[in-house]
């Protein structure tokens, strides 16, 4: 019974440890709908249609976590699904990173220079 006694101490001081720590993010709800919205916009069209609403999602993801911007600036302007497939993992995982942070809209955001010209695939 002791040694028990022993071996559960240890779990409940460390399920209270992730309890204090998990309780300490401060995750703006709004920030993150919004997000994963534009992810999955990305995710779900890049292989169908990079449209004008595609692009904004892919503006809005690269005004917070890493994209590889620079391998847009390819033949048609399209977002390669390698290179997201990439960039995805770097994406996610900012926003683990980030996410306790009560993240906050831009006022305004910088549109990639692949993108500033108004002319879209």
């Amino acid at each position: 019974m002791k040694k028990i006694f022993i071996l559960i101490i240890p779990i409940l001081i460390s399920c209270k440890a992730f309890e204090v720590n998990n309780s300490a993010c401060n995750e703006n709800e709004k920030f993150k709908e919004k997000f994963f919205y534009h992810f999955k916009n990305i995710e779900n069209n890049i292989a169908i249609s990079q449209d004008s609403t595609f692009i904004k999602s892919v503006i809005f993801i690269s005004n917070y976590a890493p994209i590889s911007i620079n391998h847009i600036m390819n033949y048609s302007r399209t977002y390669p699904i390698g290179i997201f497939e990439k960039d995805r993992i770097k994406i996610l995982e900012w926003y683990e990173e980030n996410k306790c942070q009560n993240l906050q809209f831009k006022n305004s955001y910088i549109i990639p220079e692949v993108y500033q010209d108004g002319s879209t695939p």
